[in-house]
C-alpha cells in the first residue's frame, strides 16, 4: 500500500487533529504528515512532544515559507528544532526549494541534517544546475513535488520510491454560499486515478491557503471528504446554512450546517469515524463549538477515511 501525505500548516486546528490521531498514524504506517510550521507558540512545542511520544511520522519542513518563520529558520532552527527534533528518529527534515532557490541553503541544509534522510518540497525547479546536482543525492528520502511547477521529465528521473506528488485538490470558492452539494475531490487514492501508484497528497480540506485569521462569515460551510460507496474516488460534500445574507447569529448557523451533514452521513462512507460521531453530538446537543473546532474535525475525519481504506492503491 502507498502512503499519503497530507500537507498541513501548523496552525492550532491542524496540530491538533493530528495530535487526537498521533498513535493511530504511528501503528497505520500509511499516513505521513507534511509540517509547515507557521506559529511560534506553546502549542507547537506541545505537539511536537506528543508526536514523538506516540512515534508518529512526520515531515518538517525547516524553512517555511508561511507564518512567523517565514525567512527566519534559524530562529525555527533554535530552539524548536535543537531541542525538540534532533534527538528523535521518526521525522525528516524537509527543505521547500523553487526557481531561486541557492546553493549555499540546499548545501547548508544537507549539512547540517546530514546524518538523516531529509526531503525536498519543490514549488518549482531550481534553475542552478549546482543545485540540482545536489538535488540528486542519495541521502534525500523523498521528492515531494507540489501541483505542476515541475517539467515531467525531471519528475519522471525520481525513482517511484522517493516520488510523492501533492495537489490542491479543494476548490477555494469566493463565498461560503457558493459550494456546490457535492463535488470530485481526488481519485488519487485509487488505480484508475493513479496507476502509476506513486505516493500521493494534498491540503485536506484548507486547500493550499493560508491566512493568520479568518473574516466575517456570512453562511457557515462545513468540508466533508468521504468515499460514495465504501471504495473508488474521494468526494467532498459541502454543508452550507440555510442563512447567507448576514454575519448575524454565527453559532446558529453552525448547527444548521451540522444538521444538514449529520441527515446526510447514512449515505457518506465511511460514518462511523470519531468526527462523525462529535458531528452526531453536537447535532443532538445544540451546543456550538465554533468554526475552528469544525476544521479540526474536518481534517482529522479526513485523515482517519485515509487511515481506514482510503487508499486503495
Amino acid at each position: 500500500m502507498k502512503t499519503y501525505f497530507p500537507f498541513l500548516r501548523g496552525k492550532l486546528n491542524e496540530l491538533m487533529a493530528l495530535r487526537n490521531l498521533g498513535a493511530s498514524i504511528s501503528e497505520r504506517g500509511n499516513v505521513i504528515p507534511v509540517i509547515e510550521p507557521v506559529k511560534g507558540n506553546p502549542t507547537t512545542r506541545i505537539s511536537l512532544d506528543q508526536y514523538i511520544e506516540d512515534s508518529m511520522p512526520f515531515v518538517f519542513i525547516c524553512n517555511p515559507f508561511n507564518g512567523e518563520f517565514e525567512n527566519q529558520s534559524e530562529r525555527l532552527f533554535t530552539p524548536l528544532i535543537s531541542e525538540t527534533l534532533l534527538e528523535y528518529d521518526n521525522w525528516t527534515p524537509a527543505l521547500q526549494v523553487q526557481r531561486d532557490s541557492a546553493r549555499n541553503d540546499v548545501s547548508s541544509f544537507l549539512e547540517r541534517y546530514r546524518e538523516y534522510e531529509v526531503a525536498f518540497v519543490y514549488w518549482g525547479l531550481p534553475e542552478n544546475s549546482e543545485v540540482r546536482r545536489l538535488l540528486s543525492n542519495e541521502q534525500i528520502r523523498w521528492h515531494i513535488f507540489i501541483g505542476n511547477r515541475v517539467e515531467a521529465d525531471y519528475v519522471g528521473g525520481i525513482d517511484l520510491r522517493r516520488r510523492v506528488m501533492i495537489a490542491d485538490r479543494f476548490n477555494r470558492q469566493p463565498r461560503n454560499a457558493d459550494y456546490p452539494e457535492i463535488e470530485l475531490f481526488s481519485d488519487m487514492n485509487t488505480v484508475a486515478g493513479n496507476p502509476t501508484r506513486v505516493s500521493f497528497g494534498d491540503f485536506s480540506m484548507v486547500g493550499d491557503y493560508y491566512a493568520d485569521t479568518g473574516g466575517p462569515a456570512y453562511a457557515v460551510a462545513l468540508h466533508h471528504i468521504h468515499l460514495r460507496t465504501g471504495t473508488g474516488p474521494l468526494y467532498i460534500s459541502h454543508f452550507i446554512s440555510d442563512r447567507t445574507e448576514t454575519t448575524a447569529d454565527r453559532a446558529g448557523k453552525t448547527l444548521e450546517a451540522v444538521d444538514k451533514l449529520v441527515a446526510a452521513l447514512d449515505q457518506l462512507m465511511p460514518n462511523n469515524t470519531q468526527a462523525c460521531r462529535e458531528y452526531r453530538q453536537i447535532a443532538a446537543d445544540r451546543m456550538d463549538r465554533g468554526l475552528g473546532y469544525m476544521k479540526r474535525l474536518a481534517i482529522a475525519h479526513h485523515l482517519e477515511v485515509m487511515l481506514d481504506g482510503g487508499i486503495q492503491l
